[in-house]
């Protein structure tokens, strides 16, 4: 069997995972190129029950770890029209024990160095990629003051990523007008592991579980408004108004972190000995946690094909072909979905409305539709 070494550039928790997973092929050294990721300590990640296997796998995180935080009832409230309309969904009703695990990127992160430095086939890598270099046989990266061949290479590097950009990758990007502000809360009641998501007009504003009168904060709004609220210390006021009537008193957090409200969508995933997980490859808005969860149905599909063709280089065009093949269609399914579901809540126009209305009514009356919603949504599989 030969040996092959595999190059992931960015090492976020997208790269790390990816690194950690490949590394149980006994026939990969894997180099993980990039700075120890800081994560703003608001940031959290909800990883849906259907991923959480393989952080089970990688890591030995467990449903019960302190820094878990179960998501077993997720609760819409729609107050986009005079009637407001409610939404209730169970994790039971699809029998799974948690819709997701929320976690912070910070604890997260720990988790996977801490594992990546106990592993003899990865080497890390700090220093920066300068460039990328294509030859007939192999790829190669060039840093400061040498270069190194590799089979091939993974963009793990995120929505601004130097190696699609090498690879000659296009892709589209659209910046909605809306940002997002992230923070957390602290609230008088618990939450009973019950993320709400509220939509106005024009804005969004969810709460994910941590402790049990603790919840992450995920706001989308206009940038202008976000600016004038923050200018005159609004939010405040804003999340406890809203909350309130589900969580009790609420208090904010005096930090908080801001980003553009966008997506990046690549026109290939895979191309020249070159491979894109993650952000590198699909940013959508925060919306039902698919973002990272995404990613890593990514890195499940290209471990599973480098596992089952050991013998075959992984930078041929047979192994990348294949790979493009078989995430393309969940991408894009996703990609579509995403922004149907943003442009409905954001935009206040009749055919959102309509089907609005039609989607909420159709949910809260029939079981099978709600059945085939949240399967799709946590992308379980029929056997």
């Amino acid at each position: 069997m030969n040996n092959y070494k595999i190059a992931v550039i960015g090492s976020g928790i997208i790269g790390m995972t990816c690194a950690l997973q490949l590394s149980k092929l006994n026939n990969v050294n894997v180099t993980l190129f990039g700075k120890e990721p800081q994560y703003s300590k608001h940031k959290t990640t909800a990883i849906l029950q259907t991923s959480f296997n393989i952080f089970q796998d990688l890591i030995s995180l467990k449903e019960n770890d302190k820094i878990i935080s179960a998501l077993i009832k997720f609760k819409i409230i729609d107050q986009l029209s005079s009637a407001e309309k409610i939404l209730e969904f169970y994790s039971s009703e699809i029998n799974l024990n948690a819709f997701a695990y929320n976690v912070s990127d910070t604890d997260l992160s720990k988790l996977l160095i801490k594992e990546i430095l106990n592993k003899d086939n990865i080497k890390r890598e700090k220093t920066l990629v300068e460039k990328i270099l294509q030859d007939i046989d192999n790829i190669i990266i060039e840093t400061s003051g040498k270069n190194e061949i590799f089979d091939l290479i993974i963009g793990a590097d995120g929505r601004n990523s130097i190696t699609r950009d090498f690879a000659n990758i296009e892709y589209t990007r659209k910046k909605y007008k809306e940002n997002i502000l992230i923070t957390t809360i602290d609230h008088k009641e618990d939450h009973h592991g019950t993320s709400y998501e509220i939509h106005k007009n024009g804005s969004l504003l969810t709460s994910v579980p941590l402790s049990s009168k603790k919840s992450a904060i995920v706001y989308i709004n206009d940038k202008k408004n976000i600016e004038s609220f923050i200018e005159n210390k609004k939010l405040q006021n804003i999340f406890n108004t809203t909350l309130s009537p589900y969580l009790g008193r609420v208090e904010m957090n005096s930090n908080f972190s801001e980003l553009p409200s966008e997506v990046v969508f690549a026109d290939k995933l895979a191309k020249n000995r070159v491979i894109l997980v993650g952000e590198s490859a699909h940013v959508f808005p925060p919306l039902g946690a698919q973002g990272l969860n995404l990613g890593i149905r990514d890195i499940k599909e290209l471990y599973s094909l480098l596992a089952q063709n050991r013998d075959i280089n992984p930078g041929s065009k047979v192994i990348t072909n294949k790979y493009n093949e078989q995430r393309w269609l969940d991408v894009y399914k996703r990609h579509k979905s995403v922004n149907l579901l943003y442009n409905s809540m954001m935009e206040n126009k009749t055919r959102y409305k309509i089907l609005r209305n039609i989607g909420l009514q159709s949910l809260n009356k029939s079981k099978i539709l709600r059945k085939i919603l949240l399967s799709q949504g946590m992308v379980i599989e029929k056997k």
